[in-house]
């Protein structure tokens, strides 16, 4: 028994450091995209562009984000117990498709009826955006399938594949081959898809007659709609403001919020890993069953976490005003101080990174949705307020004091979960599967 838990702590140890190297290579890709497209694309192009990879990755969250952690907790329990059932990966990934295609339709008649753009306008944007979300959304799940199966590296390549061709195309608009956002983003939805038909039309293919964990009558059942309802809310939580800041604010506005987020997003590299790392980790058995050992995680992880959080952080507010006036010729003064507020929110996440997941865990999917749901609304109505008086700062203000709630709001509820919950499997996970009482990892 110790040998198998020494086995499984070491797998999962490789499997961060190899999910956190290929996810800073993929980040500093995309870092050096940002920074071509920013230099070579006038405001309103570059706009158009943080525009749509923002659109795209909160359809892709919100539609199919459920469907891809119903997918990765089942199946990476399933691993963990050492069963040989096939997966779903067929029927996740066609339930995925029609929700984004719906979502994009749902879009372009919001947009249409709320007189957005001129009607090429919203074609054009709905049409690059649902194209880009397919392939973005698809290469996720392609990634979520080997992450379940404790295959990191696989799913750390197609991410870094997918910032890659992004990469490409904006040498392209560097080059002038490329000269408007909307060839730009033309070219990143082209480039993408044809990414996700070379990996996720392998797996799909295998598992197409595949009835494993289906939900009702059309593959879509109570718990894919919890969940779905969750990442809605988790989706608009986190794309909320760059949609607010394009709806009050002005183009400017949007590329400083934009930029800051790019930004942001290099700082907190390793959370993409960690997350990937930490999903499959509450999924086994062992945390499954037992609320203490859900509990001891989350009290090493904010002990372990706190000093290092501190000094990253702090250094990065402090390098932060001298080194992006480098990076953008000093075009967007506020990209500074909504970066460093941002760092606040970097934070207070960061100490707390375990926590979402063991709601999870503990299958709490609509309270969980519930609180994410919340704070968007009252992010909404603080931005709202704030808007016009205070600009930009004013809404990631708001942003940071929003999240703070968040993360405090989950980490009591993971830490007290109500009785009955800790100590026995989910049923739905546990039934036609053999009981073993250490965990296995298996590569697909």
């Amino acid at each position: 028994m110790p040998l198998q838990r020494l086995r499984g702590l070491s797998t999962f140890k490789r499997g961060f450091a190899s999910t956190f190297t290929l996810d800073v290579l993929a980040r500093a890709m995309s870092a050096m995209t940002l920074v071509l497209l920013l230099r070579a694309l006038p405001v309103d192009g570059f706009a158009f562009v943080i525009l749509l990879l923002s659109i795209g990755q909160f359809m892709g969250s919100a539609a199919t984000g459920g469907l891809r952690m119903r997918y990765v907790r089942i199946q990476a329990e399933r691993v963990s117990r050492e069963s040989d059932e096939p997966s779903s990966f067929y029927l996740t990934l066609r339930g995925g498709i029609v929700l984004i295609v719906a979502a994009g339709a749902l879009g372009f008649l919001g947009a249409t009826a709320l007189d957005v753009g001129t009607p090429e306008e919203r074609a054009v944007m709905a049409l690059i955006a649902t194209a880009y979300t397919l392939g973005h959304a698809s290469i996720e799940l392609s990634a979520v399938h080997y992450q379940a199966h404790v295959a990191f590296v696989k799913a750390g390549v197609l991410i870094w594949l997918r910032s890659f061709v992004q990469f490409l195309f904006a040498v392209g608009a560097t080059a002038g081959l490329l000269k408007t956002g909307t060839a730009v983003g033309a070219a990143f939805a082209i480039g993408v898809m044809c990414v996700a038909v070379a990996t996720a039309g392998p797996p799909a293919w295998a598992t197409r007659k595949s009835t494993v964990d289906r939900e009702g009558r059309f593959g879509f059942g109570r718990e894919s709609a919890a969940l779905t309802l969750f990442s809605i809310a988790t989706a608009g939580r986190a794309y909320i403001n760059i949609f607010l800041v394009a709806a009050l604010l002005d183009d400017t506005a949007v590329t400083v919020y934009g930029t800051a987020t790019r930004y942001i997003s290099v700082v907190m590299g390793p959370v993409p890993a960690l997350m990937t790392v930490m999903r499959v980790r509450t999924a086994q058995s062992d945390m499954v069953d037992s609320h203490e050992t859900q509990l001891r995680l989350m009290v090493d992880w904010a002990r372990r976490s706190l000093v290092p959080l501190i000094v990253a952080l702090g250094a990065a507010a402090i390098a932060a005003p001298f080194v992006i006036p480098l990076i953008d010729e000093g075009k967007y003064p506020d990209t500074v101080p909504v970066f460093e507020i941002m760092l606040v929110m970097a934070f207070a996440q960061l100490m707390t990174l375990p926590n979402p997941s063991l709601l999870l865990t503990q299958n709490r999917y609509s309270t969980l949705a519930w609180v994410d749901a919340t704070v968007v609304v009252v992010n909404v109505l603080l931005a709202l307020a704030v808007a016009s008086h205070f600009g930009v700062i004013g809404i990631v203000v708001v942003a940071a004091l929003v999240t703070v709630g968040q993360v405090c709001a989950v980490t009591y509820l993971a830490a007290h979960p109500p009785k009955g919950t800790a100590g026995a499997p989910a049923a739905p996970l546990s039934e036609g599967l053999e009981e073993h009482p250490e965990s296995a990892v298996r590569d697909p």
